[in-house]
């Protein structure tokens, strides 16, 4: 099964902030760019017939909207951003560097600000994804979703083990194949 995982618009208002699942708004210019840009990165027969996914963070619901008009996407709390617990919208150069340094060492178990795991963030990933697979294999599906996700879900795509250190710009595409025969896994 392919599912296209599209990371949301660059937010407004919130350079240098950890804002994790924090709401943080989108320029309506920036969203019409990032939806242009995810059509030309989407092939046409995937935008016509794949089911439409997003989290509930308005960032990505916005995005999503574009993409499955005239449709209405569904929402998914299961692709929301790592939650970062006390870090949510702190700046990063407020995060103590000892924590910054414990999760760098142990990104994979480490709850970032008494938050999530990238562990957790890719249970959560592996959950929805086998339950999509499950319910229909033919159609591909589009999911808006952030970083964290995006990456966990590459990682384990990849076989990248504790490697998180993947690219995932605003408005950008990826894809990851899942094999029907063993749902959740890539």
């Amino acid at each position: 099964m392919e599912i296209y995982l599209v990371r949301h618009p660059r937010p407004t208002r919130c350079e240098g902030l950890c804002y994790g699942r924090s709401d943080v708004p989108v320029d309506p210019e920036e969203l019409a760019g990032a939806a242009a840009s995810v059509r030309s990165l989407i092939p046409a027969r995937v935008l016509r017939n794949a089911r439409m996914f997003t989290s509930p963070a308005s960032r990505c619901l916005g995005l999503a909207r574009e993409l499955a008009a005239p449709g209405e996407p569904c929402v998914a709390e299961e692709l929301h951003e790592m939650y970062f617990g006390a870090w949510e919208g702190v700046p990063w150069d407020s995060v103590p560097r000892a924590e910054l340094e414990t999760w760098a060492a142990d990104v994979w178990s480490y709850r970032a600000g008494g938050g999530e795991s990238a562990a957790m963030v890719a249970a959560r990933w592996r959950g929805w994804s086998a339950r999509l697979t499950s319910q229909s294999r033919d159609l591909p599906a589009i999911a808006v979703t952030h970083a964290g996700l995006i990456r966990v879900a590459l990682a384990g795509a990849r076989g990248l083990g504790a490697e998180l250190m993947i690219d995932a710009p605003f408005a950008s595409v990826h894809r990851v194949d899942i094999d029907a025969s063993r749902p959740g896994t890539p």
